[in-house]
């Protein structure tokens, strides 16, 4: 059934076509008029689409998603520096302090394979100069990684050598052939890196220092 507009106080009324050309009265204001000579009621809108108007999107599809950003509060963000800077000097201290004792203790063990290789009356130390290499061909790039990412994280400065570190010292348990009981010790201190850059005040610290600076500041 068509609806038209009232006049009056603009409310849709349904108007049968029979009645369209007769002299109406509107049940709300009591205002007469002649269906036909008024406009016709505009359609009804659902609320969605009143918002996409609103938006300017014709689709929720095409709404694109924003994350709510914090508003930037400097004295909050020199605390967050702080707490990160103190959360991450313990594992990156250890890990540093682990890539310069490991670098020794891989050259030593490379010198105490050799040794034994070379003592070996029957000419058998072919296992012997195995770990012998092993031990002497990672001393140069364990001691790099686990130096460089420990002071890394420790400054806040690379999440990737952060990282790398962490997991160079968890990977070092592989090591347990060559240098005995000594390759468990990096261990905790990677995971105690790896728990550390995942807390969110030590990867928002990590971010800050990753965005440009505008130097004309």
């Amino acid at each position: 059934m068509p609806t038209v507009s009232c006049p009056s106080c603009g409310r849709p009324l349904e108007v049968d076509d029979a009645y369209r050309d007769w002299t109406v009265r509107c049940p709300h204001c009591a205002t007469e008029f002649v269906p036909a000579e008024v406009a016709p009621a505009p359609l009804p809108r659902d609320r969605r689409d009143e918002r996409d108007d609103r938006d300017g999107y014709e689709d929720d599809y095409d709404r694109p998603r924003r994350r709510r950003r914090r508003e930037p509060d400097p004295e909050r963000d020199e605390r967050e520096r702080h707490e990160a800077v103190r959360l991450a000097h313990g594992p990156g201290t250890w890990l540093e302090v682990c890539g310069w004792v490991g670098g020794l203790v891989l050259s030593g063990s490379a010198l105490f394979w050799f040794m034994v290789a070379a003592n070996q009356a029957n000419g058998n130390g072919a296992g012997q100069v195995l770990f012998g290499l092993v031990s002497g061909f990672l001393v140069l790039p364990y001691t790099i990684v686990m130096v460089v990412g420990g002071r890394k994280l420790r400054a806040l400065s690379s999440y990737g050598w952060a990282m790398t570190a962490s997991i160079v010292g968890v990977a070092s348990f592989a090591l347990i052939f060559c240098v005995c009981g000594c390759s468990l010790v990096p261990v905790g201190f990677g995971i105690w890196g790896i728990v550390t850059l995942n807390n969110p005040v030590v990867q928002r610290a990590l971010r800050r220092n990753y965005e440009p600076r505008n130097w004309d500041d």
